[in-house]
């Protein structure tokens, strides 16, 4: 259970330390995901966000990697809302 909270604790983080990248009107459709073996995914509303924010993605790592963060990759999910 410890290592879960340490996981989802850390993947938080990492959200807040990208945040002033993402365009203000995109942040509240983003959330942190998990994070495995050095893949962080972010979770995100929909598919014209998830296509905004692909294009964001080689800033994000760079700046994630240059603060010390243990990421290789970053994956975007988008979540299906049930009807």
């Amino acid at each position: 259970m410890a290592l879960l909270t340490e996981r989802i604790r850390i993947s938080q983080n990492y959200l807040s330390e990208i945040q002033h990248l993402i365009p203000a009107p995109l942040r509240r459709h983003i959330k942190a995901g998990p994070l495995d073996e050095g893949t962080w995914c972010l979770l995100v509303s929909n598919a014209a966000v998830s296509t905004k924010v692909r294009q964001l993605l080689p800033v994000l790592l760079r700046l994630l990697t240059q603060n010390g963060a243990q990421v290789t990759a970053i994956r975007i999910k988008v979540q299906v809302k049930p009807p």
